[in-house]
């Protein structure tokens, strides 16, 4: 498969789709379900790990969040190629600039 690096209002649009869809998650989340006493009494702590937890999922089985796949981005590490465990790992978590970065994938309909 072929990639191409997207321009930075794709990479900043995926992260927005994201952001809103995961906040209105919490918002309803915590609007309609009785939640442990542990997430009520910590809800910032527990929004940080819960989008962490959200991102490495999403990265690991589908490739990429929904913002990411709305934007047809995928992470490749710099020799363009699909990225380990590991990196999947640590691009969930912290935003890497040296090894893995956004790609787009360039689909032919021949």
């Amino acid at each position: 498969m072929q990639f191409v690096k997207p321009n930075f209002g794709r990479v900043i649009a995926a992260g927005l789709i994201d952001g809103a869809l995961y906040i209105g998650f919490f918002v309803c989340l915590f609007q309609y379900v009785n939640l442990p006493v542990i997430v009520k009494t910590h809800p910032n702590k527990s929004l940080f790990f819960g989008f962490i937890l959200y991102r490495f999922i999403a990265i690991l089985f589908l490739r990429g969040t929904l913002g990411m796949r709305t934007f047809n981005l995928v992470f490749v590490n710099e020799e363009e190629a699909e990225t380990g465990f590991t990196e999947k790992l640590l691009a969930s978590i912290f935003i890497l600039f040296r090894g893995v970065d956004y790609y787009q994938e360039v689909r032919s309909y021949a």
